[in-house]
């Protein structure tokens, strides 16, 4: 499923007050980003290893695609 971030923050945020919107983003930001330095260097767990879910977590919320460093060791 595919989101479009810039229409969620201009329909949602307009509602809230300015500092909880810059916190929200704060957050945000920082997660994803916390999200991407763990995805780095994370290798991927063996196939019915209990931290595989948590892996895809994490490699989801740091937008780590296609084009990532550890993108070769993704199960074809």
């Amino acid at each position: 499923m595919n989101f479009d971030w810039q229409t969620i923050y201009q329909t949602v945020f307009p509602f809230l007050p300015t500092q909880i919107s810059a916190d929200i983003t704060l957050i945000g930001t920082f997660l994803i980003s916390l999200a991407a330095v763990i995805a780095r260097f994370w290798p991927r767990p063996a196939g019915g290893s209990k931290w595989l879910p948590l892996y895809l977590l994490v490699n989801t919320v740091a937008m780590n695609g296609k084009h990532a460093t550890n993108a070769d060791d993704a199960k074809s």
